[in-house]
């Protein structure tokens, strides 16, 4: 473990900065850090200046001076400096660095100046991180000569701030009572998903029966409504502000007379400050709460960085912000070995407090309690296999060895977060006969559990998702029960609806059966669906038909891609897509972009032959929507352009079906298909019958794709069959 010194008190030196205390996300500005030095510096010392591992702040250069984050190092003396960058494991989670090295002696009273975004050539300045944090930390550390300690001589914080207003997001109860009183959630959001600042509007309500109207007034960037359904069905309330351009729709909410069990939403996996993340644990889970609109959640810091006092804070925080019928967290840590050793795996636990035992004392400089370490993963298993604690496998920075699983704890696996959309983890542990629940989160280090976004993609790569938890109420308990019964489902974020049974049996569940089993399901969107797939272990049965709305072939044609270089976390999974299409004897009269996670994605520019583009996916889906002329017809040919694949097709081949073009090793998959011009609905419901069911147990689940790009996965259903049986 690297330890560090600190001397805040000017015997070094003194640092000073001219950054603002408060600066937009995702802005631009200029500003310096001075050093002078208050003995004399050997030559071969160093200044360092670290950020967090989640930090994305632009990245300093000083080979264009009339681009982005020029930086500009300089003694006032003249004397020689040389700097550079660099990610530095051994100072996790300050692994950020920007090093400058003296290469002659350095007197007394010298000054060292460093000026981001400096005007020299034009800079436009330095790039803010894109998401908020109260104090955003910049340590700036010395080693005074070759060798010597690094001793951390100053920490410059500023806050980072929310921009001005561009989505708005509303989420209601996805099932509510006739007549029952209920809240709709409504969050203002930035440009990088951040709560938006300087808003204040009134916001319509439509299809809604609230007291005395639908109108209701916000200030701030989020807050609850009330409003009520007075008839049964399936409800999408719009929501658009009075004197203004935001709009949008809730998630379908299923209003019956007597709705039973409820939906609660909530993103089970994120880390803070306590761990390698950003922002408190009280304010990761208010953001959790009061701007995503969550009902539960979890904090899950990597074990190996968190301290005693820090655990006896996130005690303290999970019991504070525990309130049944509004918000119930779970008290959690992340057990974070290598790889070969186990792999990361959230532990949860179903009180106030716990004690921590940790894979390692990595980044703990307080070894006093180093016998209570697991390891390996044998070793966690054997410590809580007799306890009442659930865990979790997920695709993360050490991705779960699925080599181990113990079943009677091992409870759910995550198939998307932040990292990727792994459904390719899930596959794998269908294959090893491993009966889990599927879950989905952000696995974020923002702190912003529950609406995580990429950023500039520095550490991540696509948005958060979200797990529906089936609960009689929202308590500690229900939740509680419905993770260790498997009673949930994962979305890469939207508030999809899902039901899903076997003869019966809801997902989640295991029965012994005799006959071919009825599969029964239903989905209502959050947006026209594309396919609705009914799986069994690892290959898909049933391929429900969607008519569209008009079969009428548009002028739209979607080019969507999608794959991952490597299964695993964000690095290893990222697959760069920056390319082009041209078209040869048609049109382009419009171009829009299709799923793309983040600002710096999309597109680059287009004309009427030619659309360019950047893309990075990580498992999801990427793509563009065609307008072509009409006079067009199905002439001419479209050829795409990418380091992934390469290829040419006749419009004439692209019809009402998808024209799929695969590659392996790695997987990838562009599709283009001529869409309709009325697209599917959002809901559809059926059934199925699994002719001929395998001896043995079949895991039947649901698997959900949107004309939006987004996603859903059932938990399986497990159904055992003695002998063969057929229809």
């Amino acid at each position: 473990m690297f330890e560090l010194e600190f001397d805040h008190s000017g015997r070094l030196g003194r640092v000073e900065s001219t950054c603002p205390q408060r600066i937009e996300a995702g802005t631009m500005s200029r500003w310096t850090v001075s050093f002078r030095t208050s003995r004399a510096l050997e030559c071969g010392g160093r200044l360092a200046l670290a950020r967090r591992w989640p930090s994305d702040w632009g990245v300093p250069q000083a080979n264009d001076p009339t681009a982005a984050d020029f930086l500009t190092v300089q003694t006032v003396s003249g004397a020689p400096l040389r700097w550079w960058t660099e990610v530095v494991y051994p100072w996790h989670p300050f692994d950020h660095v920007l090093y400058v090295e003296a290469l002659a002696p350095l007197a007394a009273g010298e000054l060292i100046e460093l000026r981001f975004g400096d005007v020299l050539g034009g800079s436009p300045g330095a790039r803010t991180q894109t998401f908020i944090e109260e104090a955003s930390p910049l340590s700036v550390r010395l080693q005074c000569g070759v060798g010597a300690d690094w001793i951390e001589i100053a920490l410059v914080e500023v806050a980072v701030e929310g921009t001005h207003a561009q989505t708005l997001v509303a989420s209601a109860p996805s099932r509510v009572a006739v007549g029952e009183r209920f809240q709709i959630h409504l969050r203002v959001e930035d440009l990088w998903g951040n709560p938006a600042t300087g808003f204040d509007g009134e916001f319509l309500i439509d299809g809604a029966d609230s007291l005395g109207g639908s109108v209701r007034s916000t200030e701030g960037s989020f807050n609850r409504i009330d409003a009520m359904l007075n008839e049964a069905g399936v409800h999408r309330l719009g929501v658009r502000q009075r004197d203004g351009n935001l709009a949008a729709v809730t998630n379908p909410i299923v209003c019956d007379v007597e709705p039973g069990e409820r939906l609660f939403w909530g993103d089970m996996h994120a880390q803070s400050l306590v761990g390698c993340g950003a922002r408190s644990v009280s304010n990761y889970y208010r953001h959790a709460r009061d701007f995503a609109g969550c009902d539960v959640g979890s904090h899950q810091a990597n074990c190996y960085m968190v301290t005693a006092p820090e655990w006896e804070e996130n005690e303290s925080v999970t019991r504070e912000m525990h309130e049944p019928g509004r918000f119930v967290p779970l008290l959690g840590v992340e057990w974070s070995a290598l790889t070969p050793l186990g792999g990361d795996r959230n532990v949860y636990f179903p009180g106030d407090q716990a004690q921590l035992r940790r894979c390692s004392h990595e980044f703990v400089a307080d070894v006093s309690d180093l016998g209570t370490d697991l390891p390996h993963v044998g070793d966690l298993h054997a410590n809580y296999r007799d306890q009442d604690v659930v865990i979790a496998l997920h695709v993360g920075g050490r991705t779960t060895n699925l080599r181990w699983q113990e079943p009677a704890i091992e409870r759910l696996i995550e198939v998307h977060s932040t990292h990727a959309t792994s459904e390719w983890f899930m596959l794998e542990a269908l294959e090893r006969g491993y009966r889990m629940g599927v879950i989905a989160g952000s696995d974020g280090v923002d702190g912003r559990p529950g609406a995580s976004h990429p950023g500039h993609m520095s550490v991540r790569n696509v948005r958060g998702g979200l797990t529906a938890f089936v609960l009689p109420e929202l308590t500690r308990q229900a939740l509680w029960t419905a993770m260790r019964d498997r009673r949930c489902y994962a979305t890469t974020g939207e508030r999809i609806l899902l039901e899903f049974e076997c003869d019966g049996h809801p997902y989640g569940t295991e029965y012994d059966a005799a006959e071919p089993p009825t599969i029964r399901f239903r989905v209502e969107g959050t947006a026209p669906l594309d396919t609705v797939e009914v799986w069994r272990d690892t290959h898909k049965l049933y391929d429900v038909p969607l008519e569209p709305s008009d079969p009428t072939p548009s002028n739209e044609i979607r080019i969507a891609w999608r794959g991952a270089s490597a299964q695993g976390n964000w690095r290893q999974s990222r697959m760069v897509w920056d390319g082009q299409l041209r078209l040869d004897g048609a049109r382009i009269i419009n171009v829009s972009g299709y799923a793309f996670d983040t600002p710096d994605e999309g597109l680059g520019g287009w004309t009427e032959t030619v659309v360019n583009w950047r893309s990075i996916t990580a498992g999801d889906w990427d793509g563009v929507i065609l307008e072509l002329d009409p006079s067009s017809g199905s002439a001419g040919r479209l050829n795409f352009a990418t380091g992934p694949l390469t290829f040419s097709v006749p419009l004439g081949e692209l019809g009402e079906r998808p024209f799929v073009v695969d590659a392996t090793d790695p997987a990838r998959t562009v599709r283009l298909q001529r869409l309709p011009t009325g697209l599917p609905s959002p809901s559809c419901a059926g059934s199925f019958v699994d002719p001929d069911p395998h001896p043995g147990c079949n895991a039947y689940w649901l698997r959900v794709l949107q004309h939006d790009g987004a996603q859903a996965w059932s938990s399986p259903v497990f159904a055992t069959f003695a002998d063969a049986c057929q229809a």
